[in-house]
């Protein structure tokens, strides 16, 4: 595996995590869709960091 799909595995499971936790309050549904949303963004974060590594 390399660094750069490494880096967006971690952006990735820390963006669905922390949805997930800031969607506790609305319940089940709130936290899943809250997670999607924080996966979205840390997919997004990601590819911005993989283009800024050494390389592309």
């Amino acid at each position: 595996m390399s660094v750069k799909m490494i880096v967006l595995l971690v952006c990735v499971s820390l963006g669905g995590w922390l949805g997930w936790v800031v969607g506790t309050p609305g319940g089940i549904m709130g936290s899943y869709l809250a997670g999607v949303v924080g996966s979205s963004a840390g997919l997004y974060i990601g590819r911005r960091l993989q283009g800024n590594l050494d390389g592309d």
